[in-house]
């Protein structure tokens, strides 16, 4: 009876009808579901895609930013220091010939001029020899620029500038002055570079020896040994290798401008061993380390001052050929040397800096022509007038 009664009921038109109803109701649910999942999941996917795009670029802007970053770096780090330029140009040269160039040739009517001004040296019966470099281009033009020839007291700037740099004395404190013995200190050197003081350099030389300066020329490439005396048979070569190195400590980390701030000693008569013995400069003594108005200075600026001070003692140095011919136009930084045949020895030297206005150059000049003043200004004002016209970069 039951199962009758369910057999009709199954294929009953109404009962049909409502199981069709329910399932199209569900299917409707489950269709509409899966589209709402499906809505969902485009969403999703579509919010992913973004975030992976944004974190794409994003990456790609840092590596990008880090090679940019890395190149500039590099770039920096290859780039030669005017002194590794300087030394470069000097390496170059023939120091064997008359007239040698570096990175530049000499016109025809220039040469002729150069060589006939060397000849002069030569008719008179004096030796010479020079080199000057471009800090900026590298060019370099030489005479004979590894002949030996007696230092006389021109190495006393490099020795001291080697002193500094190294750290063996503090430059600072010297230049400060604070105490007894850095004024001390401070003498030796206003003595040692301003009037060329044979006793003050002896006392520094006693004192601190050749080590920090062995090591000073070494690392500038020169090929003298140093430790040999305190005064030197030498080319103009290695001492304007030492001036190079001087450059890059005065005027490469801690500019100090071209402001002249020394001041020059009385004229002196040459002594024995190359050059005045006594005589007396103020230039650079009581510097105070604080400001004007009290407020203390920081390390970095005791610092730069300090070179400041050390370049200045070299701005109007005594027999100075080269401030003779420049020192009315440009700042001149130099230490000259000169002796009139004590113990056999003829010299009148100079070296040193020229902040021309046509750029920074070093230039060593080594004589023979003792008290031929005007024979090597003249010399130094042709050399000038190469520079400005041919070397600069």
């Amino acid at each position: 009876m039951m199962r009758t009664w369910a057999a009709n009921l199954v294929q009953s038109p109404v009962y049909r009808r409502r199981v069709l109803r329910v399932a199209g109701a569900t299917l409707a649910v489950t269709v509409a579901m899966c589209g709402g999942m499906q809505y969902l999941w485009r969403d999703a996917a579509g919010d992913s895609a973004t975030v992976t795009a944004k974190a794409k670029q994003a990456t790609k802007t840092a590596k990008s930013s880090k090679t940019s970053q890395d190149s500039s770096a590099a770039e920096a780090q290859a780039k030669p220091t005017p002194t590794e330029t300087a030394l470069d140009g000097i390496g170059q040269i023939d120091g064997s010939a008359q007239v040698s160039t570096v990175g530049f040739t000499l016109d025809t009517d220039t040469q002729v001029q150069l060589e006939d001004e060397l000849n002069t040296f030569a008719a008179y019966g004096y030796g010479v020899s020079f080199v000057l470099v471009d800090m900026t281009s590298g060019k370099t033009l030489a005479s004979y620029a590894d002949a030996a020839r007696y230092s006389a007291s021109a190495i006393k700037g490099p020795y001291v500038l080697s002193l500094a740099e190294t750290g063996t004395i503090d430059l600072t404190a010297a230049y400060e002055a604070a105490t007894d013995d850095d004024a001390t200190t401070q003498y030796l050197i206003d003595q040692t570079i301003t009037v060329s003081n044979n006793d003050t350099y002896k006392e520094l030389h006693d004192t601190y020896g050749t080590d920090a300066f062995a090591t000073w020329a070494k690392s500038a490439g020169v090929s003298v040994d140093v430790t040999q005396g305190s005064y030197l048979n030498m080319s103009a070569a290695d001492l304007a290798r030492m001036w190079a190195k001087g450059y890059g400590y005065l005027f490469g980390s801690a500019d100090t401008g071209s402001a002249d701030t020394g001041s020059a000693g009385s004229d002196g008569a040459d002594s024995a061993d190359g050059d005045a013995s006594a005589g007396t400069s103020t230039a650079g003594s009581g510097s105070a380390g604080t400001s004007a108005d009290n407020t203390t200075q920081t390390a970095s600026d005791l610092d730069s001052a300090a070179r400041q001070w050390l370049a200045g003692e070299y701005s109007d140095t005594l027999n100075s050929t080269i401030h003779m011919a420049l020192g009315g136009q440009y700042s001149v930084y130099t230490k000259a040397g000169w002796i009139n045949g004590e113990g056999d020895y003829y010299a009148l030297n100079d070296a040193g800096i020229v902040r021309s206005s046509s750029g920074d150059y070093v230039l060593a000049v080594m004589t023979s022509a003792a008290d031929e003043y005007e024979l090597v200004s003249g010399l130094v004002s042709m050399l000038d007038t190469i520079h400005s016209a041919s070397m600069t970069a």
